[in-house]
């Protein structure tokens, strides 16, 4: 009698410790996960981190809130995430200018984006268009020309200082062997409307934002960067088809975590990655109008290992311009 009673205490712990384990699992399950978007609203990546969003809290089977932290390149909102519990709970869409340009742009950040962050997963790769204003030239080959007969009197609008928008418009300089003076705004948006104005000659863009405008006769596309024409616009021929080999201009994004995130919460958040860019409402939107490319399906690994190469690539060159950064 008194080993069944023994047995019977047994069983009922089991029970108990089984019981709050799943109570526990239900409780993070329930709690809202923080994506946090270190750019504005109603930017590019604002907008792929909410359609992402909708669909990791799907698989996930738990809420995903965007949350934006605009300010610093990038750097407050990738601080924001580096600080926060390894829990999960708080992820991060990473960019290239966070994660790339920013450590070569600045002397020192309050983080070390080897150390404090890791990749859970891609998300995609946008190939960048060369914008042109409306009354200039109308080919990348007389652009070229006019540049330099005319050294130092084009002008490129960028995003700001130390931007992706700058960074591959010196890029572009460089490979064309011509000087062009930048002239830098708080965005791309603004760069943009100050094109369609005529008061810039040039800005480095994305198509989901720059086609519409050229449809309108606002603008006038010169070339996209990749190996091959842009679905998104078919008739636009590449920087290579047009003579300017080697030189590539493009922005990346992925999912970001706290470094000390369990590697299973790791894995349990890049298989939902991959599930939500194969919904084909995501490959539209991502693809056939924004003319980007899914680079899902990846693991942590090759997502860190791409960063890796991002970084041994840009960052030495963006070191080499010496920009003065506020």
């Amino acid at each position: 009698m008194q080993n069944l009673h023994r047995v019977r205490i047994t069983r009922r712990a089991v029970v108990a410790a089984s019981t709050t384990f799943a109570t526990g699992l239900h409780a993070q399950s329930s709690r809202t996960i923080r994506l946090i978007v270190s750019f504005a609203a109603g930017s590019g990546n604002d907008q792929t981190a909410r359609d992402l969003a909708r669909y990791l809290s799907g698989f996930l089977k738990q809420p995903v809130s965007v949350e934006n932290k605009p300010g610093g390149g990038g750097s407050i909102g990738t601080d924001a995430v580096v600080r926060s519990a390894p829990d999960g709970l708080t992820l991060g869409l990473g960019t290239s200018s966070q994660l790339v340009m920013n450590v070569g742009l600045f002397k020192s950040l309050p983080f070390d984006v080897d150390k404090d962050l890791r990749t859970i997963g891609l998300v995609s790769r946008a190939n960048m268009v060369l914008v042109g204003r409306s009354t200039g030239p109308r080919t990348l080959k007389a652009l070229i020309a006019e540049a330099k007969a005319r050294p130092n009197q084009l002008s490129y609008g960028s995003g700001g200082i130390g931007s992706t928008s700058h960074i591959v418009g010196e890029a572009f300089a460089k490979a064309a062997d011509i000087k062009i003076n930048h002239v830098p705004y708080k965005g791309n948006g603004p760069a943009l409307s100050d094109l369609a104005g005529e008061h810039v000659d040039l800005v480095f863009d994305g198509l989901a934002t720059s086609l519409p405008m050229s449809l309108l006769g606002q603008v006038n596309l010169l070339a996209v960067s990749g190996t091959q024409r842009n679905q998104a616009a078919p008739g636009l021929a590449t920087f290579a088809e047009q003579g300017l080999r080697g030189y590539e201009a493009y922005t990346w994004n992925c999912l970001i975590a706290p470094a000390q995130t369990p590697p299973e919460v790791m894995a349990r958040i890049n298989r939902a990655l991959s599930e939500s860019l194969a919904i084909p409402e995501m490959h539209a939107r991502l693809v056939e109008k924004s003319g980007s490319e899914i680079l899902a399906p990846s693991t942590p690994q090759e997502a860190e290992a791409f960063a890796r190469r991002e970084r041994e690539r840009w960052v030495p060159f963006i070191r080499s311009l010496k920009l003065e950064t506020a």
